[in-house]
């Protein structure tokens, strides 16, 4: 997905799944991370007062998540790395949720600590990292390449767990591990430094084999520089660090385990268990000899014994399993905080006294919960962030009922769910997200067209569109499958049913069809795969199913029809390969070891089955780095994965949904929990394409923002990409803005709105004795753009994007003069980062910003600094702004279309400044430099892959629409130190249409008399 790619989500009533397998507490102890089995990773904001609150959630890994820890010095930049089981490794930046790194490694780590040492090394530090593997990996913490290994001389082995010790009296820094044998090894970095740079060989100074295995956590006492604990499942002990001698041991009751500790304080600690409790003790000296015989030559020596003092425990989920950690931070508020995640996805916190005492008989002390939190709590707090999409379409009788499955059609502007109840509704896509967001606007709500389908028994499971991936698909059919083991054909024009496949099998799971670049002699073929792991292949055209091949073992991974010899060839997860004749239906030949390998080496991956529907992240199921991506409605580990597309290229990273609209809908759906929710694309570049090309299309006036030449200029750069797309058939001309465009999506509209008012139900089963493609309702998917879809594209996001309240006078003029509608409430955001990492602003994001909420009222406003970020861009651009970008006739004359495109190119160029790549950013800081960013700013598809013509101008530029302020130093500098601040894109871009807005709109502040502004005609009524 192109950085230009502004998402917002729209949340239904069930929060995502998070089964919670990893958690920590940032170094500044306002934000919580956790991992989950889902692959997902998520955000909290933790107050203060130890309140929690959703914030985020980070959409990028393919695989449950095995271990988190800070990847960066906090001061510097807040920055976290997460692991996963299949080796893959992204480092965040929890201030704006941006993807800065990642990697995919053959390494599955179960522990990372971080270290650098700032008066000995050199970049942002190393990862430490240990698992499945031999001895300890460094990691470059910056690149994620791997440095050298820590080896082990006398017992290489994997490291269950590890922890740095640095001391501060010595000045001297060590790693201590243990392994899964019970062996204890100490590596000395201070002194190793020079030599891991050197790549020569590292190995342990010191080894001690322990009297247990399944170690869970070592830790060293920094309090006392002497203590060392280490836990194991079964037992705790504490040792001398000096020469390792055993001080103190104490067992775990009958049926639990120990999973961890941490040291409080000098002689205190604190142990927790797999089932969530803890407890605290007090070391005290025993006065006894550690030796019974002094005589055999041990030196004597007082040993510790543990005296409990208080615990924590949990009264609900005993049985689900808990990932704990502790906090004890030396910093204000002086917190001690344990803190545990759950499978639930809860998160509960503890707030350990500074000083833990026993109760008055000397019996321990229950520590009360703090506080706990899920995702779904913060849903259920927030019911207007968290309402569907089609809420107020529903009878009041399916208002509880949940979205299962959903598919949006581009060309349609359609949008189709299909709920638990077995209905599917298809209605307008941009139409439903405008009800849905926007305020005052009753009569959009009312008239809103949809289509109820009624045919499947009970929830529909799968939803695909194949024309709009497919040309050889007739554009009148829309397949659906469901829990009840059939397949539906719909005219997806009319709401009849065209046919259905009873498969008397499992549920359906995935409908897939072949690639457009793959020979087919028969276009009319797509693939069934239903959750007993059964294949079946469906002839649409002649409506009867090929083959149901049923004796797969295991869940299906690739799919292949071979034409030639008529046969299907079939690949499961457990490395087998089925081949069956699609004639006869019988079983040809079952493969397993080399030779199945071999056979599915042998075919491309251009000719495997694909799903249809692309996604911002990658799937679940992605085996390696070489591989394609799927549909994120089977992000299930080890379910379905079967669409690999082509070997991995810049292009193939992420599919781009939105090449040839500049608004889509993509809906993603979570199947651990069935979790439904949509994701609204919003594609700057191509909106501003659109703008200007209307503009150039009879709009050109004397008060225009952009002066006649820099229009012209434009236009040859719109016409040659028109041009290759049109070559490619992925688009087509760009319609004017005169309400007379024959466009296809408008003329679905209106069609919709005269067929159906209130619900319109397709009542029983219309079978036709023929599958006919009527031309009168069949779509011409030309790639024709409505105008009218563009403005309102573009209203909606500058909706979206508005701090309403902020300014209620500014407010009351965009209304007004721009005829956008405020939001009903707080929307999220996202933002795309490394083409395959998506994070979306969670429902909650807005409790951290209440007292801003209480002094100005600001529905919308990202953060408490957007008003100071909308300020100092106002300064930076002040003086170079004016008359060159404002209509040179009177305000009066203030065209609606032309402020909404300026503001557009305006948030767009913002965008792609602070894309910028660091190569050109680094040069900014040198004056005599700028003139070189010319020619790279000329070359870097990610800064002005639209309009390289228009925004090649820089300072030396006389451009009078991209003008000079654009192209200054001050602004380049300030969007650089926004960088460099960790400034969230969102923030960024709201700041700058804020200020934008302000200037704008002060202008006719302050004029004496108002006029109704020019609008341009609108058929959606915005």
């Amino acid at each position: 997905m192109k950085v230009s790619v502004q998402a917002v989500a729209v949340w239904g009533k069930i929060a995502p799944s998070h089964s919670i397998t990893a958690i920590m507490i940032t170094d500044d102890q306002q934000t919580i991370v956790t991992g989950s089995q889902e692959g997902q990773i998520c955000l909290w904001d933790l107050s203060s007062e130890l309140k929690i609150s959703s914030k985020e959630i980070l959409f990028g890994h393919t695989a449950s998540v095995t271990c988190l820890a800070k990847a960066r010095e906090f001061e510097k930049q807040p920055c976290v790395v997460s692991a996963t089981e299949n080796g893959e490794m992204c480092v965040w930046n929890v201030s704006n949720g941006q993807c800065i790194g990642n990697a995919k490694l053959p390494y599955r780590h179960t522990a990372i600590c971080y270290y650098h040492c700032s008066f000995r090394m050199t970049g942002e530090g190393w990862l430490l990292c240990c698992g499945e593997y031999q001895d300890v990996l460094i990691i470059d913490a910056k690149t994620l390449d791997v440095i050298h290994t820590l080896s082990s001389s006398q017992s290489p082995d994997w490291i269950n767990c590890m922890c740095i010790v640095h001391s501060a009296r010595i000045q001297e820094d060590s790693l201590v591990a243990v392994s899964v044998a019970g062996v204890l090894q100490v590596w000395d970095l201070s002194s190793s430094l020079n030599s891991i740079q050197e790549r020569q060989s590292v190995c342990e100074k010191e080894s001690k084999s322990l009297d247990f295995i399944n170690c869970q956590a070592v830790r060293f006492c920094t309090y006392t520089e002497r203590l060392l604990l280490v836990v194991s499942s079964t037992c705790w002990q504490v040792y001398d660090y000096c020469d390792f001698s055993l001080l103190c041991t104490e067992f775990c009751k009958s049926g639990q385990c120990f999973a961890g500790g941490e040291v409080l304080a000098a002689y205190r600690l604190i142990i927790w268990t797999e089932d969530g409790h803890s407890y605290i003790y007090q070391l005290l000296n025993s006065g006894l000899s550690k030796s019974m015989y002094p005589a055999d030559g041990k030196v004597l020596r007082e040993t510790v014994y543990p005296h409990l003092l208080c615990f924590t425990t949990v009264k609900e989920n005993k049985s689900l399993p808990f990932v704990m950690g502790f906090m004890n931070e030396r910093k204000e508020p002086f917190y001690k905080v344990l803190y545990s995640g759950e499978a639930s996805g809860r998160i509960t916190l503890w707030h350990v006294p500074d000083v833990p005492v026993s109760t008055c008989d000397g019996s321990p002390k229950e520590i009360p919960i703090t506080s706990t939190q899920t995702l779904q709590d913060n849903f259920d707090k927030h019911p207007s962030m968290s309402e569907d999409i089609f809420d107020h379409l529903c009878a009041p009788e399916d208002r509880g009922a949940v979205v299962s499955s959903s598919v949006y059609i581009p060309s349609l502007n359609k949008l189709v769910c299909g709920y638990e109840n077995g209905k599917i509704v298809v209605t307008v896509g941009l139409k439903a997200a405008r009800a849905r967001l926007l305020e005052n606007i009753p009569l959009l709500k009312d008239n809103l067209p949809y289509k109820v389908l009624n045919g499947h028994s009970s929830r529909v499971t799968y939803l695909l569109y194949p024309h709009d991936k497919s040309v050889r698909f007739d554009p009148s059919w829309l397949l659906s499958g469901g829990q009840d083991s059939v397949v539906i054909c719909w005219d997806v024009f009319t709401g009849d049913i065209l046919h259905q496949f009873s498969l008397q099998s499992g549920p359906v799971t995935e409908l897939l069809r072949f690639p457009e670049n793959y020979r087919l002699k028969d276009h009319s073929i797509v693939c069934c795969v239903c959750s007993d792991h059964s294949v079946a292949i469906l002839h649409l055209q002649r409506r009867v199913s090929l083959l149901h091949a049923r004796k797969h073992l295991s869940p299906v991974k690739k799919i292949k029809l071979d034409p030639v010899e008529n046969l299907l060839i079939v690949g499961c997860e457990d490395d087998s390969v089925y081949i069956w004749e699609v004639e006869t239906g019988t079983l040809e030949r079952h493969e397993t070891g080399e030779t199945a390998k071999a056979i599915l080496a042998s075919i491309e991956d251009s000719e495997y089955f694909v799903s249809d529907a692309p996604l911002p992240v990658s799937p679940e199921s992605k085996r390696n780095r070489n591989a394609g991506y799927k549909h994120f409605s089977s992000y299930k580990h080890g379910v379905i994965a079967y669409n690999l597309t082509h070997t991995e290229k810049p292009s193939d990273k992420l599919t781009d949904v939105s090449n040839e609209q500049p608004f889509t809908i993509l809906p993603v759906n979570t199947k651990w929990n069935n979790a439904n929710f949509h994701i609204l694309l919003f594609d700057l570049e191509k909106l501003e394409e659109l703008l200007l090309s209307s503009q150039l299309n009879g709009l050109k006036s004397s008060n225009s923002f952009h002066s006649l030449e820099t229009l012209e200029r434009a236009k040859s750069t719109i016409e040659k990409r028109v041009l290759t797309i049109k070559r490619n058939k992925t688009a087509g001309s760009i319609a004017p803005v005169d309400g007379q465009v024959d466009s296809v999506c408008s003329n679905q509209v209106c069609k919709d709105s005269n067929a159906a008012k209130p619900l319109e139900e397709s009542a029983g089963m219309k079978r036709q004795k023929k599958m006919k493609s009527s031309r009168k309702t069949r779509m011409q998917t030309s790639g024709n753009i409505d105008m009218n879809i563009t403005t309102d594209t573009a209203k909606l996001f500058l909706s979206c994007l508005l701090p309403w309240g902020a300014d209620k006078e500014i407010e009351h003029l965009c209304v007004r003069h721009l005829n956008i509608s405020s939001l009903r409430c707080p929307v999220s955001f996202g933002l795309v980062s490394n083409e395959t990492h998506l994070s979306l602003m969670l429902p909650g994001w807005k409790c951290t910003d209440c007292d801003v909420m209480e002094e100005q009222a600001a529905i919308n406003l990202f953060s408490k600094r957007v008003l100071d970020l909308a300020n100092k861009y106002l300064a930076a651009t002040e003086g170079q702004n004016g008359k060159k970008d404002r209509p040179e006739n009177d305000v009066y004359g203030l065209k609606e279309l032309e402020t909404v495109s300026f503001l557009i190119s305006r948030i767009a160029l913002i965008n792609r400044l602070i894309n910028m790549p660091s190569s050109v950013t680094g040069e900014i800081e040198s004056p005599q430099k700028l003139e070189s960013i010319h020619d790279k700013w000329r070359n870097i598809e990610a800064i002005t892959p639209s309009f390289p013509s228009l925004y090649e101008e820089l300072p030396s530029s006389k451009s009078k629409y991209h003008s000079s302020d654009f192209g200054s130093s001050s602004l380049l500098k300030l969007i650089c130190c926004w960088s460099e601040q960790s400034i969230k894109i969102s923030e960024a871009m709201q700041a700058v249409l804020l200020a934008e807005v302000q200037r704008t709109m002060n202008t006719l502040r302050k004029t004496e008399v108002y006029r109704e502004p020019l609008a341009i005609e609108n058929g959606n009524g915005y």
